[in-house]
């Protein structure tokens, strides 16, 4: 019998891996703890359900991220941080790297919130 296709797709802007919920949390930590705390969190609930070539452990775990837009962009402000200073970049650089990378996925699911909002809610391009 074939299972239901699972409702999401893994590169939905708004699914996450549990692996990169938990980067996030250990970039963010010691920057903002309390935010840190909230992405953290979000690994405690369900993960949402697996297809069936999907393997049955933890580290396959995805989850729909629910901040609202302005956690989402402290998330890319802080991630921003890493690399800025050279000191950082030349005794961190691995570091540098997947805070890039985590912040190009948070990027994407805030330009997809952006999107979502009312045409008269949308920044204006014309300012920017």
């Amino acid at each position: 019998m074939l299972q239901d296709p699972v409702p999401y797709q893994t590169s939905d802007p708004e699914i996450f891996s549990r692996g990169s919920l938990k980067l996030t949390y250990d970039l963010l930590r010691n920057k903002n703890p309390s935010l840190a705390l909230t992405v953290r969190n979000m690994t405690g609930g369900n993960p949402l359900p697996k297809a069936e070539d999907q393997a049955e452990d933890k580290n396959s775990d995805h989850f729909k991220v629910t901040l609202n837009s302005f956690e989402v962009r402290a998330v890319v402000e802080y991630l921003m941080e890493y690399g800025q200073d050279d000191v950082e970049i030349k005794s961190q650089l691995g570091m540098a790297v997947v805070a890039k990378a985590l912040m190009e996925d948070w990027i994407i699911l805030a330009h997809k919130m952006v999107s979502a909002l009312p045409e008269n809610q949308q920044p204006d391009n014309k300012k920017l």
